[in-house]
């Protein structure tokens, strides 16, 4: 026994497309020539061991299963009736007469015009509850297409039956466009409602327009938290309505089924930056953008470039670690009831290319330093005076440049270092000059401030470039005294950012002598 049905229109979400065993589903189409395309679809989708029949109304069931060839069911019963209500109401006995109707998909084709008869008696409700008990115990489904006239008021009136109908949609005609509503449809994961797509007609029938594929289709899930175990920090969860999850691809595979629920992600190391931003990717393209897509910092691993990425990826919101998880649940109440708005590339390789572009990392040659940093000055995707940070480190006395870099440990793309004379050279890609100071912690082993003696940075274009033509024209580094630099230059010695180094002192012993 077949549990579903397709409804055969292409590119359609299983949400919005099968037709559930035992189910009642209606769809009203303004022009009949619409209708009947899409009865024909239906058919031709079934596979061919599918058990159906097909019942017209005021017309010829030849007329729609003209065409399908070798499509659809090995087998399909055909039956007509007069356009009536008195012949709706007689439609189960009928069935039960000529039809061994169980675990069958019924299609019925009708003209909406007898149901205005229905809908002046006040018969509708009493059809339909009937109808709907007699499907439960027959375990078949029935698909209700009509057409013309009389369409709104008798969507109107079917929208007060969601108790007994399982599914209701509606494929307009406005001259130069098919948009389809579904007002609500019940599936296997639980109820899409108040969606609209549009429709073409194609060779094979009617398919989505390919820019409203991604059509949010929220469900009975917005209640609902995935969450990586490790955002809560060791905490159970929160309520009912929290699930949590031992790794983000668990989490992923879980949001594969999601509709408007929100995903927390967990960022544990910045070696998982390009890899979440992949998946944050595929999640945000294939479930459209009423899904909530959060990510939380756990250590220190981002900088400007990387949130871009991630937002540019469909990420509705990028949590800083410092901020506490109280106030982080505070920020993820703040999300509930958005729809993601922003363009998002359908190639994730055009976004990571756009935002880290300096392919490059590690201990490279002057000319090289400064040829590559010149030209990422003049990228047009990165934002302007924030492309990173260059700074100039001087090391103390009886330690050389170029023994400074054995203590360096470069993993980021696009941190570069050189040697000019007996300076290092760093320059931190999309680091910004407030977090300076935690970013050359991670890079050397030992404290900055006994290390070197002074530095001075620059994190605007126009500073960067001068600096860069400095060092090919070999001219030395201007240290300037302590204190913040005119234009935003940071400026700094081992004497501003931490104990001032000791240095040996002579110690004359007096000498005792006996008497």
């Amino acid at each position: 026994m077949t549990s579903s049905f397709p409804l055969g229109i292409r590119h359609l979400w299983d949400e919005l497309q099968l037709l559930q065993s035992s189910g009642l589903y209606w769809v009203h189409a303004d022009l009949q020539v619409d209708a009947l395309s899409l009865c024909r679809q239906a058919i031709g989708s079934q596979p061919a061991s599918t058990k159906a029949a097909l019942i017209c109304a005021g017309g010829a069931p030849a007329e729609i299963v003209e065409g399908l060839g070798d499509r659809g069911p090995q087998t399909l019963p055909l039956f007509s009736l007069p356009a009536s209500w008195r012949a709706l109401l007689q439609l189960r006995e009928d069935l039960m007469r000529g039809l061994k109707p169980r675990g069958r998909l019924l299609l019925l084709y009708v003209p909406a015009r007898p149901w205005q008869e229905a809908i002046e008696r006040a018969a509708l409700h009493d059809w339909l509850s009937g109808m709907s008990r007699w499907l439960r115990e027959q375990d078949c489904t029935l698909l209700i297409v009509t057409h013309g006239s009389g369409g709104g008021s008798l969507h109107v009136a079917l929208l007060a039956e969601h108790r007994t109908l399982w599914g209701l949609a509606r494929l307009r005609w406005l001259q130069d466009k098919h948009p389809y509503q579904v007002a609500f449809w019940f599936n296997h994961g639980g109820v899409s409602a108040s969606q609209q797509l549009e429709l073409v007609p194609g060779e094979n029938g009617w398919q989505v327009r390919e820019d409203s594929r991604q059509q949010p289709q929220p469900r009975n899930d917005e209640h609902l938290v995935l969450c990586q175990q490790d955002i809560l920090e060791g905490a159970p969860a929160l309520s009912v309505h929290w699930r949590l999850f031992d790794s983000n691809q668990a989490l992923a595979g879980a949001g594969q089924q999601a509709q408007a629920a929100t995903l927390v992600f967990a960022l544990l190391n910045s070696r998982h930056i390009e890899t979440l931003a992949r998946e944050i990717h595929r999640l945000r393209c294939l479930r459209g953008k009423g899904i909530k897509l959060v990510i939380r910092e756990m250590s220190a691993s981002l900088r400007n470039a990387d949130e871009r990425l991630l937002l540019a990826c469909g990420a509705n919101l990028v949590v800083p670690h410092q901020v506490p998880l109280s106030r982080f649940l505070l920020l993820l109440e703040g999300v509930q009831g958005q729809d993601y708005v922003r363009h998002v590339p359908s190639d994730v390789g055009t976004l990571l290319d756009a935002k880290r572009p300096l392919r490059l990392k590690g201990v490279i040659g002057q000319e090289r330093f400064c040829s590559s940093l010149i030209e990422l000055m003049d990228h047009p995707l990165l934002p302007e005076d924030g492309k990173g940070v260059l700074v100039a480190l001087q090391p103390v006395p009886g330690l050389r440049a170029a023994q400074s870099l054995t203590l360096c440990r470069i993993h980021r793309e696009g941190d570069l270092a050189t040697v000019v004379d007996d300076c290092l050279f760093l320059f931190l890609f999309s680091c910004v000059i407030n977090d300076l100071d935690v970013a050359l912690e991670h890079i050397f082993r030992l404290p900055v401030a006994g290390l070197f003696r002074r530095r001075r940075g620059w994190h605007q274009d126009l500073q960067i470039l001068d600096e860069l033509q400095k060092i090919r024209r070999r001219q030395p580094t201007e240290w300037l005294p302590i204190q913040a630099g005119a234009g935003g230059e940071l400026v700094s010695s081992s004497s501003s950012t931490g104990p001032s180094r000791r240095r040996p002192q002579a110690i004359r012993l007096p000498v005792f002598r006996e008497e």
